[in-house]
């Protein structure tokens, strides 16, 4: 553990927020495709605000093809990247301690869009930089800050920049949670799409995303009454509501949201409201044999796969995890489902697919719209047990390296892994408004980054 990090990021503990303030302020969600700004105005807004603060301290900075800003230091070529962004989401909801774009820090806490995903990090990793410039620490070879602006999207910036740059042999991500995440499931999409049809059923409507478990569903019937909506809710999951207009019920389940790579955490309003609507007699169109089919394979409660025979696991990474995350339906459109799938590393999404495909037979197609295989580095690799061996120094906790359900930053990086910036027990009420983060915690995730430094390039 070395003292000067601590030493010099207390000192300059002012500057980093005023630094970062400049950032926050800078509105990086992602915008229209315009010349020089592939993204849109704000992340390359974003990108050149980064390269003046890097400049402003004596590091080079290079923006490349306008989606990437390099940090580049010391000898040599780069032993070690550390990859972050500066887009960021859509300031949604309802902020109540201050402006999406405005940062306030109070209390030890940092608030505003991108303070811990990922602007705060990424600021931090270019203090780390710049404490090991200023304290004249020599490297015998070099790094690189990697400061992306479309991972939000799908990380387009870190494809464009591997099919046209090296990445070093070396790279984290501070854009998750200590100690080491080295372990990512797979991510396998997929879209259930059916015919519409004459029966009772008018509309349903529930989620937005595929990638949460929908917390809110609504369905529109004609020809089936309220009061045997009402008996059919009984011991079902979820809270429902029920109204009547006329010869129309309008049925609202209300569950809880969760990220769907922990889909144990909600309650799915989508797969409750498929569970009631097949109990119903809801006639045998078309439209009635694929809301039956959809309630069979992914019923309430199973966010495992075992209803359609998918379940897998394995030690390093755990189980498969299922969620219904987007169910829309009309007459005209017909019905359309998106499901989000984790699947082991042990796994394969092509046989999941295989699997609900086959339980759904003829009352739905299954298409498949995405199948990212797991990401895997050794525990007992010589970087894995490095990075742990620093957070054990600067944090006196024995810990061991984890799996993640989400997909980081490095998940198609060879050898690349997550190392911060988040502790354990904090909620960083990332992607939701007041998203916060701890000055302290960017002031130690800082030392470890420097560290990192000295320990790979020295």
């Amino acid at each position: 553990m070395d003292n000067r990090f601590a030493e010099f990021f207390n000192k300059h503990a002012e500057q980093l927020t005023d630094d970062l303030a400049q950032l926050v302020a800078v509105n990086s969600v992602a915008g229209e495709p315009q010349e020089g700004a592939p993204y849109g105005k704000g992340p390359k807004e974003a990108l050149t605000t980064a390269a003046m603060l890097a400049e402003k301290y004596g590091l080079n900075a290079e923006i490349r093809g306008d989606r990437v800003c390099l940090i580049q230091y010391g000898p040599g070529e780069a032993e070690l990247g550390i990859l972050a962004h500066l887009d960021v989401v859509p300031p949604a909801g309802n902020w109540e301690k201050t402006q999406p774009f405005e940062m306030l820090y109070e209390d030890g806490i940092l608030y505003g869009r991108g303070v811990s995903d990922n602007k705060g990090p990424a600021v931090t990793a270019l203090y780390a930089l710049r404490a090991i410039k200023e304290l004249g620490i020599p490297l015998k070879r070099g790094v690189q800050i990697i400061l992306g602006s479309d991972e939000e999207r799908g990380f387009s910036d870190v494809r464009w920049y591997m099919e046209n740059y090296p990445l070093p042999p070396k790279v984290f991500t501070p854009d998750a949670s200590f100690p080491v995440a080295n372990t990512e499931k797979g991510h396998l999409e997929m879209t259930i799409s059916a015919s519409g049809g004459n029966g009772p059923v008018l509309s349903i409507q529930g989620g937005s995303v595929a990638n949460a478990v929908p917390a809110e569903c609504t369905a529109k019937l004609r020809g089936i009454d309220a009061e045997t909506v009402r008996a059919a809710i009984v011991g079902l999951g979820g809270e429902f509501e029920v109204a009547e207009d006329g010869d129309t019920v309008t049925v609202t389940c209300t569950g809880k949201a969760s990220h769907a790579a922990r889909p144990e955490g909600g309650i799915n309003a989508a797969s409750a409201m498929l569970e009631l609507l097949s109990k119903l007699e809801i006639g045998d169109g078309p439209d009635a044999a694929a809301i039956k089919a959809i309630a069979g394979a992914i019923p309430f409660g199973d966010w495992k796969g075992t209803a359609i025979d998918a379940y897998c696991e394995d030690k390093e990474s755990g189980g498969l995890t299922v969620n219904l995350g987007v169910i829309s339906y009309t007459p005209e459109d017909g019905l359309r489902a998106l499901v989000d799938c984790r699947v082991p590393i042990s796994g394969d999404g092509s046989v999941v697919a295989e699997k609900l495909r086959s339980f759904l037979g003829q009352a739905a197609q299954v298409t498949v719209t995405g199948n990212i295989g797991g990401h895997n580095v050794p525990s007992d690799s010589d970087f894995v047990k490095g990075l742990m061996r620093i957070y054990e120094e600067y944090t006196g906790e024995k810990d061991e390296p984890k799996s993640m359900g989400g997909l980081t930053y490095v998940h198609n990086i060879p050898g690349g892994v997550a190392f911060g910036s988040g502790f354990k027990g904090t909620n960083y009420r990332g992607h939701q408004p007041d998203e916060c983060m701890p000055l302290a915690h960017l002031i130690l995730a800082g030392q470890m980054f420097a560290q990192a430094i000295v320990d790979f390039c020295g």
